[in-house]
């Protein structure tokens, strides 16, 4: 008896011990060399992509976009866009670029928002989360096929919530909340629908503010989805954790080495204290095969501009920078000095992938990256010797740009720039 029991249980701990080596090759963690250079510089999108789309947005007196798009989110057959302008609002398209409807709900009723955070859709397209951090609260509406339902709003009280997303899958919402004060007892948290805590991480990265300082952690809280996972770094931290959905745990994901450089609780709380040596991380995200991140050291603090993006390929381990340059817009009336990244489009021949350096991670969802054009600069560069005179992989599609600028007009909304990486 006792030999079969030796033997039944040497079996069990045989097939536990499998399955954990399973589930490590599907789960495994990544490390990245955070402060090695890259192998080299990428300025076409053949290198990274396998193909690009230019969608015009349909423009009606509903569906106008304002200067600039805050946050892109595709889920399925329809592309969610949060418009800029006094308290924002959510539009949504489906793939050939047919307005279908929006939400615009600002006010101070229960169903209402100030203003908009942030904003998620569930993986069915059936739920729609915001974030208003000046109201703190969590607003959820129902997604039809013709529009928004409000559900509820639940008050998430002080620290101001900043950034959410929901969990694959379920109808669960990972709430992030920047370290405003240093002082916030947890940072990262997972809540149903009717605001009850399901898990969460407390704040191990507090700091007391030595000197009084006008500073607001707005970006420090980074959050992504990939497939059927959350992932999310806290500031300070070199990790990045994911929400496993078959138990709601925060799980290691990717480990960033710094060799001990990450900027500190103890410099953010005292900026007496020296930080020359330091680095930082200022955005992630990622595809099935690449993971995007921008950092900046000390030997890039002085370059300009001095944030470096760089694309990680988890299939060969090699790291490629991103081309920048230089672009002039002119706000309030005085010239700025933009950097951008810009992929030049050698697929079909279009203007290219233009995003501004730290604005990658909202221009990413569901695997794929997007950007705009305005509807005047697509018909100019199409009409330009540039375009006539480009060398593309796909001819075809070039030809039928052409068709696409002759049924624009220069006042239309911009087009919609969506680029497939390579898997």
């Amino acid at each position: 008896m006792r030999l079969q029991l030796a033997l039944l249980l040497i079996v069990l701990f045989s097939c536990d011990r499998k399955s954990t080596n399973d589930t490590s090759k599907t789960d495994s963690i990544i490390k990245i060399d955070l402060l090695s250079k890259a192998e080299f510089t990428v300025n076409k999108l053949s290198e990274i992509a396998t193909d690009i789309e230019y969608i015009p947005l349909q423009t009606t007196q509903s569906s106008l976009i304002a200067s600039f798009v805050l946050k892109t989110v595709s889920i399925n057959d329809r592309i969610y866009l949060r418009n800029s302008g006094l308290g924002g609002e959510i539009l949504c398209f489906d793939l050939d670029g047919k307005f279908l409807f929006k939400l615009q709900n600002t006010g101070r009723g229960p169903e209402e928002y100030t203003s908009i955070t942030d904003f998620d859709v569930s993986s069915d397209n059936k739920i729609l989360n915001i974030i208003s951090s000046v109201d703190r609260k969590l607003l959820v509406y129902g997604i039809s096929e013709t529009g928004f339902t409000f559900k509820r709003s639940v008050t998430l009280g002080d620290p101001a919530p900043r950034k959410v997303r929901i969990v694959p899958e379920t109808s669960n919402a990972f709430v992030a909340i920047p370290p405003w004060s240093g002082t916030e007892p947890t940072l990262s948290l997972l809540i149903n629908t009717f605001g009850d805590t399901i898990h969460f991480k407390p704040n191990c990265y507090k700091y007391k503010m030595v000197r009084k300082r006008n500073f607001r952690a707005l970006n420090e809280m980074l959050i992504y989805s990939l497939g059927n996972m959350v992932c999310f770094k806290e500031a300070f931290s070199d990790t990045v954790f994911y929400v496993d959905v078959k138990d709601n745990f925060f799980k290691p994901r990717i480990i960033f080495d710094s060799y001990g450089t990450l900027y500190t609780p103890e410099m953010r709380g005292n900026p007496g204290i020296p930080d020359d040596h330091t680095s930082f991380i200022t955005s992630i995200f990622e595809t099935s095969r690449y993971v995007f991140y921008s950092y900046g050291t000390r030997e890039t603090r002085n370059s300009d501009p001095p944030i470096v993006n760089v694309f990680f390929d988890k299939r060969t381990k090699k790291k490629f920078k991103l081309d920048v340059e230089f672009f002039f817009e002119t706000i309030f009336g005085n010239p700025v000095k933009t950097p951008m990244n810009k992929l030049n489009d050698d697929l079909i021949g279009g203007p290219g992938f233009t995003v501004r350096i730290d604005l990658w991670d909202i221009n990413c969802s569901s695997g794929k990256l997007f950007s705009f054009v305005d509807a005047i600069t697509f018909k100019k560069y199409v009409e330009s010797e540039d375009f006539a005179n480009v060398k593309v992989k796909y001819p075809k599609k070039k030809d039928e740009l052409k068709k696409l600028a002759d049924s624009l007009e220069e006042t239309d909304n911009p087009v919609l720039i969506v680029v497939t990486p390579k898997e």
